[in-house]
């Protein structure tokens, strides 16, 4: 048994496929087949059960992949501390993202983290806040910028808020609605809206809010892409919740307005697992974002939290 098989073996588990396995470990697909198939020989057992269409772990491939990642994230963190002893911080950072992020800009915190680390390679996902923070709990991602209140997380993960914006509703320009100076959920509930997909944290964060009013949003058309739902507001096909960052970009002409009486906001935090011991490369990534995150928008971005984060929680 040799770490190598390990590592295959969770990569197979990852992706369910040979194929794809193969091509996260840059090796041939029979090289693959042949490691789990050495490995299954000597245990006298089947990790993975195939077929023409699937690979299926099985119950005992479960109990081995246990094993297996916990050996792996051993390993990565004596590579990890052995890196910060050196001083020479090399390896990969898996990064989970979501979109809107504010005027908090991802490609400029990427450029200054590759600046700093230039051994790291940055691997980014994009994907919906519960696949993020699954991935997060799978310990497939380092960290994940998503749409959540760091208090509403409990104990298991670790997260600062580095941005939080005001929604605002898109509207058609002539809209009746737009000579108020703030709209009502009430008054939302009496409009076609254009909403996202239906797992979309901004479409569920807005049908929360209605629902503690007794309210439900009318949804007249599902889009997946931002772009998509101004082209249609501009259209006069509905009205939009979007974030205001979203809503100021260029674009087909809309009317904007915000929403009343109270405030309705979208937070953007970045979440890590708690107890995890970070490898070095992903403490390195970690400490640029959370500095990134204290200093001072640009003009016409507004301003970001004024508490610092408390770097210490980075294990």
């Amino acid at each position: 048994m040799e770490l190598r098989h390990l590592r295959t073996i969770a990569a197979v588990a990852l992706h369910g496929s040979f194929s794809k396995a193969a091509e996260e470990l840059h090796l041939a697909q029979s090289a693959v087949s042949q490691q789990i198939r050495r490995f299954e020989q000597e245990l006298g057992v089947e990790v993975f059960r195939r077929s023409s269409r699937s690979v299926e772990i099985t119950s005992e491939g479960e109990v081995i992949l246990g094993y297996a990642q916990r050996v792996l994230r051993e390993v990565d963190g004596l590579h990890g501390e052995l890196q910060e002893l050196t001083g020479l911080v090399r390896g990969e950072v898996r990064i989970g993202g979501m979109y809107p992020t504010g005027p908090y800009d991802l490609a400029d915190l990427f450029a200054e983290f590759r600046d700093r680390h230039p051994g790291v390679a940055v691997n980014m996902v994009e994907d919906t806040q519960d696949d993020l923070l699954a991935r997060l709990r799978a310990d497939e991602l380092d960290c994940a910028f998503t749409a959540v209140e760091p208090d509403t997380l409990g104990d298991e993960y670790a997260a600062t808020l580095i941005w939080e914006e005001e929604f605002v509703v898109a509207l058609p320009p002539g809209h009746a609605l737009a000579s108020h100076e703030r709209i009502t959920f009430d008054e939302l509930a009496g409009e076609d809206l254009i909403a996202y997909r239906e797992n979309s944290a901004l479409r569920r964060r807005l049908e929360r809010r209605m629902a503690q009013r007794g309210l439900a949003p009318r949804n007249a058309f599902i889009c997946t892409e931002m772009a998509a739902v101004r082209a249609l507001v501009s259209k006069g096909l509905g009205l939009a919740v979007i974030p205001r960052s979203v809503a100021e970009q260029p674009g087909p002409a809309i009317a904007l307005r915000p929403i009343g009486p109270e405030d309705f906001t979208w937070p953007v935090a970045l979440v890590w697992r708690a107890a995890r011991r970070q490898p070095a490369a992903a403490k390195a990534f970690l400490a640029v974002a959370l500095e990134l995150a204290t200093a001072p928008i640009a003009e016409g971005g507004g301003s970001q939290q004024a508490k610092r984060p408390r770097l210490e929680r980075v294990a």
